[in-house]
């Protein structure tokens, strides 16, 4: 049991019912805190929506034009580690980053009051897009204006947002003890640790359990080598724009490649995976082309604690009728995500606390 998930309060389960099920467990600490699973995620995107696709017509899936590109050829307008360009835009409010961390109504502006005081009393808000992805709960961050360009160039009809405050008191003390610089690079690493996603789960909301969403996970040099796996890409230094290849094989898509994007600005950072391969269920139909699922994570520390917000999208067929489902299978993958992530937290803050048998 993660630290987060042992100090976990009231749930208030009858709310996250009403999108995922039962069963969704909370880990982080706040007073009432609703927080995430401590599942673990990602690209099985509309388990039940794909199971129906199954018994489609063949004319249905989507078209071969759009088949996979070289990956590598994804890489190419992406430099390994130079300067980020924001375009000149950056969100309104947010300070220059000498300045220190954001403040949590500085970052969260354009929220009206009732919501910042929903948030910071049970600690999560959500946003489901039924015809097209919008970033309705991103946070002013330097960071913001990529993301929203990113995802508006991208053109995807579904996704979900879920924005997570975890308070000063709700961390590791050890987050509180190390040096900025350190704390920094620790929470830029584990954004890094691509091989702790493999034997990820999320909670199936269709079959009403837990289910394992990556049999394999890790990085690898090139398209060619796909089984060829890299250790996990930690530094010692934190860039403002870094650029991996993953290799993933999850239960619905089988094997996949994607393309993992890290920027940082400021005392911000994020990640975003890509896909980089056709995704077809059990190996057969197409349900989305390449490019056209995102994952995300943004990390924002602010003087009151942590900002974390997921964002998980895609352009795939028409899913009218199947809404209600897609919600939520989006919904508990996009909470397995951040779950994987603030799970890394504790784990990583834990091991550097004094034990207090020695």
């Amino acid at each position: 049991m993660s630290y987060l998930l042992s100090k976990a309060r009231d749930i208030q389960e009858r709310d996250l019912k009403k999108l995922t099920g039962p069963k969704i467990l909370g880990i982080m600490k706040m007073k009432g805190h609703p927080a995430i699973s401590s599942t673990r995620v990602q690209f099985k995107i509309l388990a039940v929506l794909i199971a129906a696709l199954s018994a489609w017509p063949t004319q249905m899936t989507l078209p071969d034009e759009a088949a996979a590109q070289s990956l590598d050829e994804y890489t190419q307008n992406e430099t390994k580690s130079g300067n980020l360009s924001l375009n000149g835009t950056i969100h309104e409010g947010y300070p220059n980053p000498e300045e220190g961390p954001i403040a949590f109504d500085g970052a969260l502006m354009f929220l009206n009051p009732a919501r910042r005081k929903s948030l910071v009393e049970i600690g999560k808000l959500q946003q489901f897009h039924p015809t097209r992805m919008a970033t309705r709960l991103l946070p002013s961050t330097p960071l913001s204006a990529t993301v929203e360009r990113q995802i508006a160039e991208a053109d995807l009809n579904i996704g979900i947002e879920v924005l997570y405050f975890v308070s000063n008191s709700s961390l590791p003390s050890a987050y509180h003890s190390v040096s900025i610089d350190k704390r920094q690079l620790i929470l830029y690493n584990i954004l890094r640790s691509i091989s702790t996603l493999q034997g990820l789960t999320y909670y199936s909301a269709s079959r009403s359990k837990d289910r394992l969403l990556f049999e394999e996970s890790w990085v690898i040099a090139n398209s060619d080598e796909p089984k060829t796996a890299l250790g996990d890409p930690i530094v010692e230094d934190i860039v403002p724009l870094d650029t991996i290849l993953i290799h993933q094989k999850d239960k619905s898509f089988g094997s996949n490649q994607s393309k993992v994007t890290y920027r940082s600005a400021g005392s911000d950072m994020s990640i975003a995976i890509e896909n980089l391969t056709p995704m077809r269920y059990k190996g057969l139909i197409r349900v989305v082309n390449p490019g056209k699922m995102q994952i995300r994570i943004i990390v924002i520390p602010i003087r009151e604690g942590l900002l974390i917000y997921g964002a998980m999208a895609a352009r795939t067929l028409n899913v009218k009728s199947f809404l209600k489902r897609a919600q939520a299978s989006f919904t508990n993958r996009i909470i397995a995500v951040t779950g994987w992530y603030l799970d890394r937290i504790a784990e990583e803050f834990l091991l550097m606390e004094p034990n207090p048998d020695s």
